[in-house]
């Protein structure tokens, strides 16, 4: 089992195309490097320097060392720690792709229900708020099989 500290990603848990990213990128995570931190949770906002708006506008990551990331950045280093896509966080995080990713995740994040295949936005009826608590967050358990 890899013993490297986790990355904490904080994410919108009411909208549904963030509920379905966190659903892509889990199963990929097959050292348990990523806690997804759900930004409805009073407890998991309040322990972020950031505005409730800033949060809501696009994810954040923390680092093991307390070093901040978002958007696409954020993505890269999602990336970056799982093993099948590592090669692609790489290349993504190198010029000029870091700049036209910053420039398509911002598009993507303020258009997010509009593109083919996203779920549909959550509503009143939907989507029932989601967070766990901070206290009991763990690391995903879950494993890709081989």
């Amino acid at each position: 089992m890899d013993t490297q500290p986790s990355l904490d990603i904080y994410y919108d848990g009411n909208c549904s195309f963030c509920r379905w990213s966190k659903g892509v990128i889990e199963p990929w995570d097959i050292r348990g490097r990523l806690r997804f931190l759900d930004i409805n949770d009073p407890e998991v906002a309040a322990a972020t320097p950031f505005p409730r708006e800033k949060l809501l506008r696009e994810m954040h990551l923390r680092e093991p060392d307390g070093t901040w990331s978002a958007g696409f950045a954020a993505w890269v280093r999602i990336l970056r720690v799982l093993p099948r896509w590592a090669w692609l966080g790489r290349i993504l995080g190198v010029a000029p792709f870091r700049w036209v990713g910053a420039i398509v995740y911002r598009w993507v994040a303020r258009h997010r229900n509009l593109l083919p295949g996203a779920p549909a936005p959550c509503t009143a009826e939907t989507c029932a708020p989601v967070h766990t608590p901070i206290a009991t967050s763990i690391r995903n358990p879950r494993r890709r099989a081989t």
